[in-house]
């Protein structure tokens, strides 16, 4: 079980370091990366065949508890700074001074706590990590982003609670280890699924997206083929997902006339999803149906271009679906004429 846990936390880590590497490096994309990557270390140092090989190999006695500290301690900073990186207080350009000076005192209470002074480190972090929760429950909403946040506030406060249970401990004249508890290992696999959250949600999303408007994207662009640049061979999924959006609204500007066509005698629908059933009947059989203008294709108010065209490929299917067949004897007497 301490393998898959560590193979889900250092996957999680590796899309934080690729997500790094392709955009600019930021303090709190820095700060994600560190601190997803010391739950990663510490996640594998609690293997105990992991731990026992390192101590069996190291020339210091208990090296692996010592780096287990560190990193704990470590993370906790990482997410502090992460915190502290969307206060809108703090300016810009402070934020990489006040990161450096967070991990730094991070380094070197870690290594008092190693040392066996683990008080003054199990105060930074039960500071650090209460920011991080009440910075994070500040942004919780129901949305990619919120959702992921969440799940990095439940992971944190495992932590704080577990530091906290320890501090009690040290002060009262007990002892304890950080990252001798179980609960360090759930709170790592949950930091690290919801530094990925986005990314993942992301993916899933536009993998429904690509599929809703598979039919509506197709027609389209068989009609319209020069709405489409190159063969989207080596694009991600999320930019053909986009990309399926800007071709579907580009050919639906060139069927409605290209902005040349004028029919201000028609009202458009109040509602979107009426709206959205017209246009369906008119991309269907554009021939036999009334002209439109750009203005009907145009997303509804307060609607994004992807909720509208999502909106229609739904719509175009229900139609689609709902169309009736000719009649086999029907079939054969058009062929036959």
């Amino acid at each position: 079980m301490g393998w898959l846990v560590a193979l889900v936390v250092w996957t999680a880590a590796g899309a934080r370091i690729g997500r790094v590497a392709a955009r600019q490096p930021t303090p709190l994309r820095v700060a994600m990366v560190v601190a997803v990557s010391s739950a990663a270390l510490a996640s594998t140092l609690a293997v105990p065949d992991v731990a026992g090989r390192l101590d069996t190999v190291a020339p210091a006695v208990g090296l692996s508890e010592i780096i287990l500290e560190l990193a704990w301690t470590l993370f906790a900073a990482a997410s502090a700074v992460g915190a502290i990186s969307v206060w809108p207080i703090l300016p810009r350009p402070a934020l990489r001074a006040v990161a450096v000076v967070v991990y730094t005192v991070a380094i070197v209470l870690g290594i008092g706590l190693a040392g066996g002074y683990p008080v003054p480190a199990l105060v930074f972090i039960v500071i650090a990590l209460t920011a991080v929760v009440v910075t994070g429950v500040r942004h919780v909403a129901w949305t990619p982003l919120g959702r992921g946040i969440s799940l990095i506030v439940v992971g944190s406060a495992i932590v704080l609670a577990a530091a906290a249970v320890g501090l009690v401990r040290e002060v009262s004249g007990g002892t304890w280890a950080v990252g001798s508890s179980p609960a360090y290992t759930v709170a790592a696999v949950i930091v690290s699924v919801g530094t990925v959250w986005v990314l993942v949600e992301t993916w899933f999303r536009a993998r429904q997206d690509l599929r809703r408007t598979d039919t509506l994207h197709s027609v389209l662009v068989s009609r319209f083929p020069e709405v489409v640049e190159g063969d989207g061979k080596g694009s991600t999924t999320v930019l053909r997902a986009s990309d399926a959006v800007a071709h579907v609204m580009d050919a639906l500007y060139l069927q409605a006339g290209a902005g040349m066509l004028d029919t201000e005698e028609q009202e458009l629908p109040e509602s979107a999803a009426e709206r959205a059933r017209i246009l369906a009947r008119w991309i269907d059989d554009p021939v036999a149906s009334d002209v439109l203008d750009t203005e009907w294709i145009a997303p509804p108010q307060g609607m994004s271009p992807r909720r509208w065209v999502l909106d229609l490929a739904d719509a175009y299917a229900d139609f689609r679906n709902s169309a009736p067949v000719p009649a086999k004897a029907d079939t054969v007497e058009s062929a036959a004429e």
